[in-house]
């Protein structure tokens, strides 16, 4: 094991992983608000604002998430204005 610096909160832990072990929690439920959205609510060329702002993840922590192999193929556009996409909905989403 090494000393990492957590990716999501900046605390120092020693692990293998790239986040400590509160914030491993924290990352299981926002993956958990992701792959509920990509099920529910995605539209082809959807924002990262837009799930941002639907999911409560924020986008900092949304980029790291849509780097993982099991997110690939799914294609998210950087602004909620690219290809013409109009703004979802976010009144009381509950995933």
């Amino acid at each position: 094991m090494e000393l990492k610096k957590c990716v999501r909160c900046g605390k120092f832990f020693a692990s293998d992983v790239d986040v400590c072990h509160e914030c491993e929690k924290k990352d299981l439920a926002d993956l958990s608000k992701l792959k509920g959205f990509f099920a529910d609510n995605y539209v082809a060329g959807v924002s990262k604002v837009q799930i941002s702002a639907s999911t409560g993840i924020s986008t900092k922590n949304l980029n790291r998430y849509l780097g993982y192999e099991e997110f690939n193929g799914i294609y998210v556009t950087e602004d909620a204005n690219e290809n013409g996409v109009e703004k979802l909905s976010t009144g009381n989403v509950n995933l």
